[in-house]
C-alpha cells in the first residue's frame, strides 16, 4: 500500500474538525442577517421621524419582523448558509440581493392584502429598503474576511479528509481543484493494492488506513474509485463500515454526469433525472414576476405613446393596427403575436417572406416602427398574457420554424423556454433579416446558450443592452 500525505503530520483534538464548529456559526451567521434587519428598521423608522419631524412608531418594528423572516426563511431554503457558500463573495451578494428584493415585495403584498398600508409608513419602507440591503451587503463582506483567515477555514470551512484509490492520481484536476476550493482538505492519500484472493488482503489494508487516519482525526472518507471496479468499491464500503465517518465515492467522468443528477425515490426504485426542465419552479417564479412587474410599468408609462403609434398607422394605410400572426411558444404551444402592423399585407399561412432592406410590403410609417422595434410595443401585452416573456429565444412565424426545424437539428431547443421581446441572439447582433442558414445556425446556437445558462441577472443584463441595440443595429 503507497500512500501519500498531504498538509501536517500532527495530530488534531476534537475540537480542531470543522464540522464541530460549522453549525453554530451558521446558526450565528442567520442571527447576524436577522438582526441587521430588525436593527435596520428600527433605525430607518427613527431616522425618517427625525427628518418628517414626527413620531416613530415603536409598535411598526412588525414590519421588519416579517422581513426578517421572510428574507432567512428564503436564503436558508437557497443553501446561502452554507459555510462554503459564504466564501463565495459574488454568489453572496447576488442571492442576498434577490432575496431581500423579494422580502420588501412579500411585506408590500402583506400590507395590502391586510389593508394595513395606512399604518405603514412609505418613507420609512423606502429608507429601510437602502440601510437593510447596504447592512446585508456588509454582513457578506465580513464573512469573507472572517473566513479568510486561517484559523477560520480549519475550524469551520475545511473538511480533512482521507482520499482511498486503486492507483496514483492526478490532483491536478479539476475535480480535485473542485475539492480544495470548497473546502475538503486530502491529508493522507493511500493507493491500495488489488490482490486476487478472498480479500483479506483488503481487509488488513484497508484496517492499517483506519489506524492511521485516526491519528489525523479526520472527518470524513473519499473513494476515488473507477465505476468498472464496482466489486471492490462494495468490498471496500463493507470493510469501512468500521468507521463513524461519512464515506463518500468520488465517481469517475464515465459516470460523474449522472450521479451529479437528482433522483426520484419510488418505493425500492430509483429514477435518474436525464434531462431536468430549464427552469425549477422557484427560477420561473422569479422570471414571471420580472415579466409582470415589468410588463405592466411599460404599458402604464408608453400608453400615449402606442395610442398615437395607433393613430398614425390607421392614417397612414387601410388595414388593422394591431396585426397577430401565428407562432409557437413554450414546449411548441402556438398562440398568436401582437404586433404594430407595419406591411400593406398581413400574411399568415404556409409561406411566409421575410422582410428584407427597402422591402415594398413595408409602408412610410411601419419603416419607421420596424426601425426602432416599436411595432413589438404591443407583445407587452403577450407577456402578460404569459405567451411570451421579455428575454427569450424571438419567436419565429410558423412557417419558417417548419423550414428551419428540418434543416437546424438544435432550433428545437428554443422552446425549451417562452420566446422572449427581446433576446441573448438579438443583443449580440443577431436582429432582423437571416437570409442564410449560417445566420440563422448562429442565432439558434446563441438561444440554447442563453436557454441552457439563464440567470434572473442574465435576463436584466439583456434588458439594458436592448436599449443599446436597438439604436445602433440596423433592422427592417
Amino acid at each position: 500500500m503507497a500512500v501519500a500525505t498531504y498538509g501536517s503530520e500532527k495530530a488534531y483534538s476534537p475540537l480542531s474538525r470543522g464540522t464541530a464548529l460549522q453549525r453554530p456559526f451558521q446558526v450565528f451567521v442567520i442571527g447576524a442577517d436577522f438582526l441587521a434587519i430588525l436593527l435596520s428598521y428600527v433605525a430607518s423608522s427613527a431616522l425618517y421621524g427625525f427628518a418628517t419631524t414626527s413620531t416613530a412608531d415603536a409598535t411598526s418594528v412588525g414590519a421588519g419582523l416579517i422581513v426578517g423572516l421572510v428574507f432567512i426563511a428564503l436564503a436558508y431554503l437557497q443553501d446561502v448558509y452554507a459555510t462554503h457558500r459564504l466564501l463565495s463573495l459574488v454568489w453572496q451578494l447576488r442571492k442576498a440581493a434577490f432575496i431581500w428584493f423579494v422580502a420588501l415585495t412579500v411585506l408590500a403584498l402583506a400590507a395590502f392584502l391586510l389593508k394595513s398600508t395606512d399604518n405603514l409608513s412609505r418613507g420609512t419602507v423606502i429608507v429601510f429598503a437602502a440601510i437593510g440591503g447596504l447592512g446585508l451587503i456588509s454582513l457578506r463582506f465580513t464573512w469573507q474576511i472572517v473566513l479568510g483567515t486561517n484559523f477560520a477555514r480549519s475550524r469551520l470551512v475545511d473538511r480533512k479528509v482521507v482520499l482511498l484509490s486503486l492507483k496514483p492520481l492526478d490532483f491536478t484536476s479539476g475535480r480535485f481543484k473542485d475539492l480544495r476550493r470548497n473546502g475538503f482538505d486530502v491529508v493522507r492519500h493511500f493507493v491500495l493494492r488489488i490482490d486476487g484472493g478472498d480479500g483479506s488482503h483488503l481487509e488488513r489494508e484497508v484496517r492499517d488506513v483506519i489506524r492511521q487516519s485516526r491519528l489525523t482525526d479526520v472527518d470524513e472518507y473519499l473513494l476515488a474509485i473507477d465505476w468498472n471496479e464496482l466489486p471492490m468499491l462494495r468490498k471496500l464500503g463493507h470493510c469501512l463500515r468500521a468507521v463513524p465517518q461519512p464515506v463518500r465515492l468520488l465517481p469517475d467522468d464515465s459516470i460523474s454526469d449522472i450521479v451529479s443528477r437528482p433522483f426520484l425515490l419510488a418505493s425500492g426504485t430509483v429514477a435518474v433525472e436525464m434531462q431536468r426542465p430549464p427552469l425549477s419552479i422557484f427560477e420561473r417564479l422569479q422570471k414571471r414576476c420580472l415579466d409582470v412587474g415589468v410588463a405592466m410599468f411599460a404599458l402604464v408609462v408608453l400608453m400615449p405613446l402606442l395610442l398615437t403609434v395607433a393613430m398614425l398607422i390607421k392614417l397612414d394605410s387601410p388595414g388593422t393596427v394591431i396585426f397577430r400572426q401565428s407562432r409557437r411558444g413554450f414546449n411548441g404551444k402556438p398562440f398568436d403575436i401582437w404586433k404594430f402592423r407595419t406591411m400593406s399585407v398581413s400574411e399568415n399561412g404556409q409561406t411566409i417572406a421575410q422582410a428584407t432592406k427597402k422591402d415594398a410590403r413595408v409602408t412610410k410609417v411601419g419603416r419607421f416602427l420596424r426601425m426602432t422595434s416599436i411595432d413589438e410595443l404591443p407583445q407587452l401585452w403577450n407577456v402578460l398574457r404569459g405567451d411570451m416573456s421579455l428575454v427569450g429565444p424571438r419567436p419565429h412565424a410558423l412557417a419558417h420554424d417548419n423550414y428551419y426545424d428540418e434543416l437546424i437539428s438544435k432550433y428545437v431547443y428554443r422552446h425549451h423556454m417562452k420566446p422572449g421581446l427581446t433576446g441573448w441572439a438579438q443583443v449580440n447582433g443577431l436582429r432582423g433579416e437571416t437570409p442564410t442558414i449560417d445566420l440563422m445556425e448562429k442565432r439558434v446556437e446563441y438561444d440554447v446558450w442563453y436557454v441552457s445558462n439563464w440567470s434572473i441577472w442574465l435576463d436584466l443584463k439583456i434588458m439594458v443592452r436592448t436599449a443599446s441595440a436597438v439604436m445602433f443595429q440596423e433592422a427592417y
